[in-house]
């Protein structure tokens, strides 16, 4: 199964568990509103049940999205914020409906960890209108349900570096910078074209090689009335093409 399929998987998985939990939830609502007929502990233990596994999968489903790469996708993480934001708001209603039942619960009602869908939370923040998930926010805070997620921005994902593109930027910098090297020894006073082809081949075999090197290196300069900004291997690029080390000694 691809990650694409995974993620399509889940969602449906999750759209079930949400049908599970309203079609418990939507009989014992209209008995409360038009017979006044409050629900027995037996069907708000299962209300609880059903809906802590709604709520717990699309938490999860949040974390498993972006190992899947599905967060690449702007408008289905965007979408998918959305969904988390919809979710949140129902597990307000959620809680407070049970609350509303706790003499009835006697003691069985379960209250959200303090780290609870912190995930979601996190999304809502992360790609969501500030005044949006603001408003989301003091709604949590209103009943007294945990902030996490809204307070604590969590970890960077680490980018780890294949092992193939490693190799392969060591060997094409290797082999650029002995070729370079080896034209200087025979070619000890090259013409202008030379030099420029030179220079930037060399500038190339660097590049290369300060890519797999860990660290950030950043510039900034004017050439030619351009103004270049530059990061990493690119700014090591810039440096060794703009700059011509034997001019500056010469003058």
């Amino acid at each position: 199964m691809t990650n694409e399929q995974s993620v399509l998987s889940a969602e449906s998985h999750l759209e079930q568990l949400k049908q599970s939990y309203m079609a418990h939830l939507t009989p014992i609502v209209l008995k409360l509103k038009s017979q006044g007929e409050a629900p027995t502990l037996n069907e708000l233990l299962k209300c609880q049940q059903l809906g802590t596994q709604y709520f717990n999968y699309a938490e999860h489903f949040v974390g498993n999205s972006g190992l899947l790469g599905a967060h690449a996708n702007g408008k289905w993480v965007t979408g998918f914020a959305e969904t988390c934001h919809s979710i949140l708001s129902a597990f307000i209603v959620h809680v407070n409906f049970l609350r509303s039942h706790s003499e009835v619960l006697k003691g069985a009602l379960e209250e959200p960890s303090s780290s609870a869908y912190a995930n979601m939370q996190r999304m809502t923040k992360e790609y969501l209108p500030k005044d949006q998930w603001q408003q989301l926010e003091q709604n949590f805070k209103n009943n007294s349900l945990p902030l996490t997620g809204f307070n604590f921005v969590g970890a960077n994902d680490l980018k780890e570096t294949p092992k193939w593109q490693l190799i392969t930027g060591l060997a094409v910098g290797l082999t650029f910078a002995l070729l370079v090297m080896t034209a200087a020894i025979f070619i000890p006073n090259p013409t202008s074209t030379q030099f420029f082809i030179f220079r930037g081949v060399f500038a190339i075999s660097l590049a290369a090689i300060a890519a797999i090197i860990p660290g950030l290196l950043n510039v900034e300069s004017r050439f030619q009335k351009f103004s270049i900004k530059a990061t990493g291997a690119i700014a090591v690029f810039v440096i060794v093409y703009l700059l011509n080390p034997p001019a500056l000694v010469g003058s």
